[in-house]
């Protein structure tokens, strides 16, 4: 990744006289705002020396300069790892273009860590977030690079109220997701938590963590993601075209009854397809739902890829896989995203998305205002 010209952003930079913008310094300003630090606390920055290689520098002076320790740490193999993220109250992943710079011992270790309660953690992956719409990874091309910018540069309030307002609404009652290509699927959410990514990584917030993935924040924002009753989801998931190890599936057709695939067909390819759920388990269980809120990361750069993991305003999410870390219960190895830019999902007769496009909620308090919404 390079420094990046500043003509397209559309944020304000402080700069001194005669200074070139500072793409590093508004980006360790956005993620040092996020995480809201305490004086005294102990950060540890993940980094790699070719991507973006200012940013490390300049995260650690915003840091530095909220009276934070700091810690520089490369991917890769460290020596003592548990022992020094112990002493941490905060933990960095900035982009790592090799995409296998955290061993299995280490990311272990990380979720040993969340599950203690003992930090909270900004991912911060870039291009990395870059998919196909199969779930599969894309190319971030690098016009993506003025998008995701852009996309640390939205209303955090507004985007805060969106997604508790359609939390409420999907907690509401039945939740039908249908989509152009034949994706017809119904689930109940009943008790089920949110993950909610509204960009507030503050120890505050993380106090209140229902699950691991709450106390993993991730820059750009935008999702909402939940697993739902299990034996709630039933109808078919179609998908154009996705890709597996062994080849590709032409409109991959999964048929699910209370959350578990009882059918796999396809124009062509179906046996790739039945091969990769045959080999991780999980893949034959529905895992979740996720809908973007971020409106700079809607999927509108000629429909290459989809921008950082369906973020984006309107994209729907539906996934199999294991769900533990969503609070759901489905186990094992696996977990695979499929992405819907044109998705509709209603709620009785309430749309949240229609046709791909986020339908803007009124901002009511509490359940009972959705209730009588869903009613009429």
């Amino acid at each position: 990744m390079r420094v990046l010209p500043f003509a397209w952003l559309g944020v304000a930079v402080a700069t001194g006289v005669g200074c070139q913008p500072s793409v590093d310094g508004f980006m360790a300003e956005r993620i040092t705002i996020a995480l809201a630090p305490v004086q005294g606390e102990h950060a540890i920055l993940r980094y790699h020396p070719d991507a973006l290689p200012g940013l490390p520098a300049a995260l650690e002076r915003a840091l530095v300069s909220r009276d934070v320790t700091v810690e520089l740490m490369p991917y890769g193999a460290v020596r003592d790892f548990a022992t020094r993220l112990d002493s941490a109250d905060i933990y960095v992943w900035l982009p790592d273009p090799s995409g296998n710079g955290t061993p299995l011992e280490q990311q272990h270790a990380l979720a040993e860590w969340l599950d203690a309660g003992r930090g909270r953690q900004i991912h911060f992956h870039w291009g990395a977030g870059t998919m196909g719409a199969d779930g599969r990874p894309g190319e971030h091309l690098d016009r993506y690079d003025a998008v995701y910018l852009n996309a640390l540069a939205i209303d955090y309030e507004e985007l805060d109220r969106h997604q508790d307002a359609a939390i409420a609404l999907l907690r509401s009652g039945l939740v039908h997701v249908t989509t152009p290509a034949g994706t017809n699927l119904s689930l109940e959410v009943g008790g089920r938590p949110f993950n909610k990514q509204n960009g507030d990584a503050s120890r505050r917030r993380i106090a209140s963590a229902a699950m691991r993935i709450d106390r993993e924040i991730e820059l750009p924002a935008g999702v909402i993601r939940v697993a739902p009753v299990e034996t709630s989801v039933n109808g078919t998931i179609v998908v154009p075209s996705a890709r597996f190890a062994d080849g590709e599936a032409k409109q991959l057709t999964l048929t699910i009854n209370g959350g578990v695939v009882t059918a796999v067909a396809a124009a062509s390819g179906a046996g790739v397809a039945r091969a990769a759920l045959e080999r991780e388990p999980a893949l034959g269980h529905f895992r979740e739902l996720g809908i973007g809120f971020n409106p700079m990361l809607r999927s509108l750069l000629d429909g290459a890829w989809v921008p950082y993991y369906g973020y984006g305003e309107g994209i729907v999410r539906l996934s199999l896989g294991n769900n533990e870390e969503l609070g759901g219960d489905v186990r094992g190895s696996g977990v695979r995203w499929f992405f819907f830019p044109d998705a509709t999902v209603r709620v009785g007769h309430a749309a949240l998305v229609e046709d791909g496009v986020l339908v803007r909620l009124p901002h009511v308090s509490g359940f009972g205002g959705l209730l009588e919404l869903v009613r009429n």
